[in-house]
């Protein structure tokens, strides 16, 4: 199974690893939990400025769909480049094996606990909960973002396959047209949003009003693709400037705290403010990935790489999913109020208890899993390679007996 283009002409050079990017990764999850521990405690409408700012981290998610685009797009387009073809089985198999264990391993923990109706576990358990009315699971509530992902796994190589056609002899058109993407989904939320879909469904949630946050990823990684088109040129002298970046990123993100952007609560942004908070979110993330995808090393870049920082990227995903089960699971067995308490005590308690579930997570069910779809897609691969060559052989066979029949 696999999608096809343009045959390949050489084969590209071996992908950088850019270990700044776990780092990032982990700072985003940071971002995530402090969003959501600040919720919970009623510390990100009460606690003044520092409230504010931490009822602002779900721009933690802005950042990872951003890390998404860039680094699975590259990929994708590295195989359609070196190969002629993207393997959507291979594709869909590494992102199963990523993703869906773990993420239905701590869905099952919160059925266990919160035991929802039939049809709304199963929901989530297909990642279609926010396509439907009520069937968030309130304890689980950040799981949203897996469905928006998984439907971009769904989009990109498709994506990927008809940037490469629109490519023929112009490097810089994938480029342009993402750019183009960009603005356009920038400016959706002056179209359409929830008013028009229903305010009990996460309309603003879907892929097509995220969309900015991926695309910014995916500039960057055609940006590398074609470094001498005046948009590469001009992220190219951004990324030589991580400080100025650091200082847009912060300014974004403050400005993000005032009534612009809409409520400091989970109530749905409309309109001019869905666009800003969208917008801002869409600056954050862009200041952060440019210097650290398309910049030389950097001081920010050496931070984000140093272990510790990369070690909370490599755990990040198991702590995103079981972060807030946890802090829920604190508040019913203390038999706290929600939306009172502290905001230290919490974390105090809930972050260890998450980053051991975290890394169990991540030792136990991911590294496992990707280990097996890596052998299995090796396997595959070689089975093919050996059908392929003897296709070659049996046809070469057939030509020298013609040859010797002629003669």
């Amino acid at each position: 199974m696999s999608t096809r283009a343009p045959a390949a002409t050489h084969a590209p050079a071996r992908l950088e690893v850019l270990p700044a990017l776990d780092g990032l990764r982990g700072v985003a999850a940071g971002l995530v939990v402090l969003t959501h521990a600040a919720f919970l405690t009623g510390f990100g409408t009460t606690g003044g400025l520092a409230g504010h700012l931490l009822a602002r981290g779900d721009f933690g998610v802005s950042i990872f769909f951003a890390l998404s685009g860039f680094l699975l797009h590259r990929g994708l387009a590295h195989h359609l480049e070196a190969t002629g073809r993207v393997d959507a089985l291979a594709y869909a198999a590494r992102r199963f094996a990523r993703i869906v264990p773990a993420y239905w391993l701590a869905l099952a923990a919160v059925v266990v606990a919160t035991r929802p109706d039939v049809g709304v576990w199963v929901l989530n358990a297909l990642a279609l909960h926010i396509y439907a009315p009520d069937a968030v699971i309130a304890s689980f509530g950040q799981a949203w973002s897996i469905a928006t992902e998984l439907s971009f796994y769904a989009a990109l190589p498709l994506a990927v396959v008809l940037l490469e056609r629109v490519r023929r002899g112009r490097p810089s058109r994938p480029l342009v047209l993402l750019v183009v993407a960009l603005v356009v989904t920038s400016l959706l939320p002056l179209v359409t949003g929830p008013a028009d879909f229903g305010e009990d469904l996460l309309v603003e949630r879907w892929l097509p009003w995220r969309a900015p946050h991926f695309l910014i990823g995916m500039i960057c990684a055609e940006a590398l693709r074609a470094p001498d088109h005046p948009v590469a040129r001009g992220l190219s002298r951004l990324a030589r400037d991580p400080v100025g970046c650091l200082a847009v990123a912060a300014a974004a993100y403050l400005a993000s705290t005032t009534p612009v952007a809409g409520s400091l609560t989970l109530d749905p942004a409309h309109g001019v403010a869905l666009l800003l908070r969208t917008g801002l979110a869409t600056v954050v993330a862009a200041a952060l990935v440019v210097p650290l995808t398309l910049g030389p090393t950097s001081g920010l870049s050496r931070v984000l790489s140093r272990p510790a920082v990369r070690w909370l990227g490599v755990v990040s995903y198991g702590l995103f999913l079981w972060h807030l089960p946890v802090f829920t699971a604190l508040y019913a067995v203390t038999g706290a109020e929600f939306f009172r308490g502290g905001l230290a005590p919490l974390l105090a308690a809930g972050v260890p208890i998450s980053l051991l579930l975290a890394f169990l997570s991540h030792q136990l069910v991911e590294v496992p899993g990707s280990r097996l779809t890596s052998r299995l897609l090796a396997h595959r691969r070689q089975r093919r390679e050996r059908h392929e060559r003897d296709e070659h052989d049996a046809q070469r066979t057939l030509e020298e007996r013609r040859a010797e029949t002629a003669g």
